[in-house]
């Protein structure tokens, strides 16, 4: 990760998804471990092909080499999930799940 706003898997059109195909989630739960004590800011937008239709922000603030969890409980079904991270230079490892309801 680097300073400016980036999508999660480094892609950089911002009508891409992160994932397709959400429909039956209604929470997104992210853990992973980030390699700074900075803190990162992330975004998770939900919608479809006709764009964003809600968005939802945050800051992780755990230290260096320390979980995290963070729970979006989303606030209408969409199709398509974007996560965007930004915040100082360094490393996340994390794990995604969408719990279904």
């Amino acid at each position: 990760m680097e300073g400016s706003a980036r999508e999660l898997l480094g892609q950089v059109d911002a009508a891409q998804p992160t994932f397709v195909n959400c429909r039956a989630y209604r929470v997104l739960l992210w853990t992973g471990v980030k390699t700074g004590s900075a803190p990162v800011h992330y975004t998770v937008r939900g919608g479809n092909e006709h764009g964003w239709q809600w968005t939802h922000t945050g800051v992780i603030a755990t230290g260096a080499n320390q979980w995290f969890r963070v729970a979006v409980k989303m606030p209408r079904r969409t199709a398509w999930l974007r996560i965007e991270v930004s915040g100082a230079t360094q490393t996340i490892k994390s794990k995604i799940v969408g719990i279904e309801g």
